[in-house]
């Protein structure tokens, strides 16, 4: 492998302040070396990018702060901090769900897309999409509750349900990512299965939001489901951590900052390409 550097330089021009109008210039200099490059990736031994580094910047941590942001507010109002009640609550993160989720995170599984990169663009993309559906679904502006109450329906049971099959499909969705990350990193192994935990919990509290009216105490049918959306965000502080840990790594590496964290790789320890090509003989 070659350990030629890339060298990313910023210029800045100011007043020397001698009064001659100079320009007195300072200049930061980043060396990454290809392997360096790579490590920014969250894919597992991905085809070598040759001279991308030179010409393309790393998308990885705009998905995953714009993961992140909206994510970590919504685990806070799960967990009822600061008075917060959720799914009321959850409406005043619309402006988050739309442009940090769903605007940022497609911006970002798109130039993963175009570096080649498939597992991240994947889940960029589909949770992008997944912030802004949520967004749409609880704007006030679309009221789509009301549109049940027009056909004559039971708004509330018919909602909910339909809300507990999307959350149950996330749960599919997040499963089928978790088993991909064992070759990535244990971080992103934390952050899916609390992800798979999170939406289960939520589905489940969707599902009984319905018969809160039927039940013979509709106060402590009421606080179950508090309970359940409680409990899905406690697992999703798994991702809040691990997200925020991954970030701060990504962060570090894109300018060059020492940081002796360990990133727990491993795609060469879980199926790695030795074993792969040993099947392949076999």
């Amino acid at each position: 492998m070659s350990h030629e550097k890339i060298d990313h330089t910023l210029t800045e021009d100011r007043d020397s302040g001698s009064g001659n109008g100079a320009p007195l210039s300072r200049q930061m200099t980043v060396a990454l070396t290809p392997e360096q490059y790579e490590r920014l990736f969250f894919q597992p031994e991905g085809p070598r990018r040759g001279d991308f580094s030179k010409r393309f910047a790393n998308p990885t941590l705009l998905g995953l702060l714009g993961f992140l942001i909206p994510y970590t507010s919504t685990i806070f109002t799960l967990c009822g901090l600061r008075g917060a009640v959720a799914p009321t609550s959850l409406i005043g993160l619309n402006g988050d769900y739309y442009f940090l989720g769903a605007i940022a995170m497609n911006l970002a599984g798109i130039a993963e897309f175009v570096l080649g990169n498939t597992f991240p663009m994947a889940v960029f993309i589909i949770y992008g999409c997944h912030w802004g559906s949520l967004a749409y679904a609880q704007d006030p502006f679309y009221n789509q509750l009301s549109a049940f109450s027009k056909v004559g329906s039971n708004a509330g049971a018919e909602w909910n349900a339909s809300q507990g099959f999307h959350n149950i499909t996330m749960v599919l969705v997040s499963f089928t990512f978790l088993v991909a990350t064992f070759r990535v990193n244990a971080f992103f192994v934390a952050t899916f299965f609390g992800l798979v935990m999170m939406f289960s919990f939520i589905a489940a509290a969707d599902f009984a939001v319905p018969h809160i009216e039927t039940a013979a105490d509709p106060l402590a049918a009421l606080e179950h489901v508090g309970t359940l959306l409680k409990i899905g965000g406690g697992f999703g502080w798994l991702g809040l951590i691990s997200g925020w840990y991954l970030a701060i790594l990504t962060a570090c590496a894109a300018v060059g900052i020492p940081c002796p964290l360990p990133v727990l790789d491993l795609s060469g320890k879980v199926f790695s390409k030795k074993d792969g090509e040993h099947s392949k003989h076999a």
